[in-house]
């Protein structure tokens, strides 16, 4: 990091971008691509998610670049990257991963983009590790198991996918209802 002069407030360009990213569990990059429907991943993305980082750029089936995800979280990471296909725009999901040093909680956050006929053309994004140490138990991704669980999780999927579709139509009340029930909800999967 450049040295600072006394009394110099630090700017964008003084911060350590790296030291930043992986202060924030940033672990690398995603992009996939709607014409083969493969992932590329970076370096850190690829030693992750799929356990070998000698694949970074190597165009990988779904299963491959996620092959150390936990099977119980396939369903759910499926579910929600085919709506996000569908409708473009944000993707975010969270899941487990296993790793040399155990299990890891993974989010990943990108975008879906669309061509001008609505079909997917491509998307890009972030893989973080949020796992929290054992000594210091905090973590961003609700532990929520179980049956209700579940549901819940199903009910949230459709719940935003409503949302996003209601955010093409001019009708603030129907976007207001689906706003109450996804607050609803929220609180539910917290309690």
């Amino acid at each position: 990091m450049a040295t600072l002069a006394v009394g110099h407030a630090p700017t964008l360009v003084d911060c350590d971008l790296r030291a930043a990213l992986d202060a924030a569990g940033v672990i690398g990059t995603w992009y996939w691509s709607a014409s083969n429907g493969r992932f590329i991943l970076d370096e850190g993305a690829a030693s992750l998610l799929a356990g070998d980082g000698a694949l970074a750029g190597a165009m990988l089936l779904p299963d491959r670049a996620r092959a150390r995800m936990l099977e119980s979280d396939h369903a759910r990471f499926e579910r929600r990257f085919r709506i996000a296909c569908r409708l473009g725009g944000s993707f975010f999901t969270e899941y487990r991963a296993r790793s040399a040093e155990g299990y890891r909680s993974v989010i990943e956050r990108g975008r879906l983009f669309h061509d001008e006929a609505g079909r997917p053309t491509h998307g890009q994004g972030i893989v973080l590790d949020v796992t929290e140490p054992a000594d210091k138990p905090f973590s961003i991704v609700p532990a929520v198991h179980g049956e209700r669980a579940e549901a819940l999780d199903l009910a949230a999927d459709h719940a935003i996918a409503c949302r996003q579709a209601l955010d093409r139509l001019a009708h603030s009340e129907l976007r207001l209802l689906a706003d109450l029930l996804l607050m609803r909800l929220g609180q539910e999967i917290a309690r």
